[in-house]
């Protein structure tokens, strides 16, 4: 019986309880990927801890624009990673 090296790893970091850890390492490229090029470049992740997502954005005008948007943006970023662990996410 042969078992593929990924279904391995998964199992291993399902055992070991390090898929918030995997998480919160990908988040930023997770926020690159849901919300495009542009804002990316003038946006970053501070933090991501207990579903709470911390993002800075620099420019006044995005910063708007990512607050009308968190909802969505949520939504997306909870179907990229496929739970539901981003609960809020707060702009500064």
């Amino acid at each position: 019986m042969s078992t593929a090296i990924g279904e391995i790893l998964r199992s291993i970091v399902r055992k070991y309880g390090l898929e918030p850890a995997i998480h919160r390492e990908r988040m930023p490229k997770y926020w690159a990927e849901v919300v495009g090029a542009r804002i990316a470049c003038i946006s970053n992740v501070r933090s991501f801890e207990s579903g709470v997502l911390t993002i800075h954005v620099t420019e006044a005008p995005w910063r708007s624009e990512v607050m009308l948007r968190r909802e969505e943006l949520r939504t997306q970023l909870n179907a990229r990673i496929g739970e539901d662990l981003v609960k809020e996410i707060i702009v500064r």
